[in-house]
């Protein structure tokens, strides 16, 4: 269903210490108005975490994508709509394959290449077919860290958010120290209407990171009252961001015009990008650490106030416009829109996939690498820090994208996150994820059941499992290659394209005895499903990111808007 795709704008596709939980920075006077609440999450549970695939229908553990992809890679160049029920039918499929590869003008290695892989294909399905031939067992990759992923959620006093959720994990088995930070102040400038929020993805040490965490919303402060009345920055004046930068830089300079928030975001990197450049806490003598950097202001609408006592009585519904978000980020920290109509990209992802980006790096010089690294070591072409390296400062810049959205009553959710997410789990799978626990997705109690038992019997059923390849990315690489070809020789026109795309409208059951109700006697009812769903939305996304393979540190925060309709 086309419709049902997630459709994501062309042009942000493009474009677009060991911390702890406890250490999510809020001040001290913030922390006052935030109700915290841990609710353990269920053992059981954590790893069951399943995606609906757009091919066959059905749920899928997130540590089975890669497998179940190859199996559907395999069903497309064997040119099978469904698995046949004997090796014999496969066996044909192979060599009339085979044959067609011998028909085409290759190079010797080429051949042997494509030839092996089609044997691969083969024993992928005769596995699925016949497990008995076979004595090794399946591989599902398991990650020990999901059994211990917890997060927190809180009410802030901003009435834009339902709720919000925040989760991370260092991902020790990849990772010997957690370099992502991050900071929520409610109550922003002096305001219960502003919010801000700053997620920091540090890299080569975690000084960057957690200096910005402690500083760049002092200076966003800063520069955003200039632009309104709604926020008092007379605590921030003279913090050492603002002070250092004012002595280095003259006023005069058009640096320091600002216009609009667009210039705040902008005047504020350099400023933390100043700060950076004086090595605190810096240990290398070589290359000092830098981030990816993702800062937000949430403003509630003025007029809502004279909605909430009706809204509350259900008397009224909800204006269309609740307020808005000023997002700006420098690297690749992104946040990902969910509305009940579709989800989008709320910012530029930096790096040398992006076309403008690779153009601009290769203007200053600096090579590029075969695998896409910059100068052979840095993934990102734009960050905070990266001081000490004088052809890496050419390059990879502090200039942040920025973009103001407007928040109205079809607003459900926003996911922020470091790469670590991203890295492992496409956009379309954190939707799904995300939607299946919304309760605008519900979807029948039988074909949920049905779903959830077909994955069940493919997890225990050797008959049923895809066996894991020590060389599976080059076969799937390979197996789009031999696509390619036959595509290219008219072969094979009516081959559709593998896609794992979201059907939403989908939902993984929450079951009322999952949650420890005992946590939440003290706080009102209406709140205790928000607060819960926030914090299972983002211990998913992690506990997904895990399970998928993630191979770096994982933070998420999740914002829940009222287009949600939790209740």
């Amino acid at each position: 269903d086309s419709e049902s795709e997630v459709k994501l704008d062309e042009k942000d596709a493009e474009d677009v210490e060991e911390q702890s939980l406890h250490e999510l920075s809020a001040t001290s006077s913030d922390q006052d108005h935030i109700s915290t609440v841990l609710v353990p999450t269920p053992e059981h549970s954590r790893s069951e975490i399943t995606v609906i695939c757009g091919i066959c229908e059905r749920y899928i553990n997130v540590n089975e994508l890669t497998t179940h992809a190859m199996y559907h890679n395999a069903l497309q160049v064997f040119r099978l709509k469904e698995l046949p029920e004997t090796i014999e039918t496969l066996l044909k499929q192979r060599d009339v394959l085979l044959q067609r590869i011998q028909n085409l003008t290759l190079s010797d290695e080429s051949y042997l290449k494509y030839t092996k892989t089609i044997n691969d294909t083969f024993q992928i399905l005769r596995r699925k077919i016949n497990p008995n031939d076979y004595f090794d067992d399946p591989y599902i990759y398991e990650n020990n860290e999901t059994s211990s992923v917890q997060g927190i959620s809180f009410i802030p006093r901003n009435q834009i958010f339902l709720s919000v959720g925040m989760c991370t994990s260092q991902n020790r088995q990849y990772k010997v120290e957690m370099e992502d930070t991050m900071k929520f102040i409610d109550g922003f400038g002096g305001n219960d209407a502003n919010t801000y929020i700053g997620v920091f993805d540090g890299y080569n040490g975690k000084a960057a990171s957690t200096l910005c965490r402690d500083h760049l919303h002092e200076a966003i402060l800063f520069e955003i009252s200039k632009l309104t009345k709604d926020l008092n920055s007379s605590e921030v004046d003279d913090a050492l961001i603002n002070r250092l930068y004012t002595r280095m830089i003259d006023p005069s300079n058009l640096t320091c015009e600002i216009q609009d928030v667009g210039d705040a975001y902008r005047l504020s990197y350099l400023k933390m990008d100043h700060l950076l450049s004086r090595g605190m806490y810096e240990t290398s003598k070589v290359r000092w650490s830098g981030t990816s950097t993702l800062t937000a202001v949430i403003t509630l609408n003025d007029k809502l106030d004279e909605f909430l006592p009706e809204l509350e009585e259900g008397k009224a519904e909800l204006p269309t416009n609740l307020g808005y978000i000023h997002l700006s980020n420098c690297g690749n920290v992104e946040a990902l829109g969910i509305r009940t109509d579709k989800a989008f990209l709320m910012t530029q992802k930096h790096s040398l996939h992006n076309k403008r980006e690779r153009e601009r790096v290769l203007e200053t010089g600096i090579p590029i690498s075969n695998n896409d690294l910059i100068d052979g070591v840095f993934e990102t072409t734009r960050g905070l820090g990266n001081h000490g390296d004088k052809d890496l400062k050419k390059c990879v810049i502090n200039t942040p994208y920025y973009q103001t959205y407007e928040i109205d009553s079809n607003f459900e959710c926003i996911i922020i996150a470091t790469e670590g997410l991203w890295e492992a789990l496409s956009y379309d799978v954190v939707v799904e994820i995300v939607t299946q626990c919304l309760p605008s997705h519900e979807i029948p109690v039988l074909n949920r059941a049905r779903t959830a038992v077909q994955s069940t019997f493919e997890i225990y059923d050797p008959s049923r499992t895809t066996p894991y390849l020590p060389n599976e990315d080059e076969v799937v690489a390979c197996m789009d290659e031999i696509l390619d070809l036959f595509e290219e020789q008219n072969q094979d026109d009516d081959i559709d394209k593998l896609y794992f795309s979201s059907i939403r409208n989908r939902r993984v059951q929450c079951i009322e005895h999952d949650i420890q109700q005992d946590v939440w006697n003290s706080l009102p009812e209406k709140y205790r499903f928000r607060l819960e769903l926030a914090k299972i939305i983002s211990e998913r996304l992690v506990s997904a990111a895990l399970l998928a393979q993630s191979k770096s540190n994982i933070s998420v925060i999740c914002l829940l808007l009222p287009g949600a309709i939790v209740a």
